[in-house]
């Protein structure tokens, strides 16, 4: 593992899973993802989301455990 992390929002994370934001929090939210919460933010709907990162290496670990044969 590289000494400097790269961390990634979750967007960046449902992309690369082909899933939804709301996906990505809730897998955050049930602690199956884990994550560094930044701080709350709110888009224009007016909604709050807790705004997250995500270490490259735990989506790594996230998608080995989840690889089905």
């Amino acid at each position: 593992m590289d000494s400097i992390e790269k961390w990634l929002s979750v967007k960046e994370v449902a992309a690369r899973r082909g899933v939804s934001c709301d996906t990505v929090r809730r897998w955050i939210q049930r602690k199956l993802l884990r994550a560094f919460k930044i701080s709350e933010r709110s888009n224009r709907r007016n909604r709050i989301y807790d705004c997250f990162r995500v270490a490259e290496s735990e989506l790594d670990r996230f998608t080995r455990a989840r690889m089905t044969f």
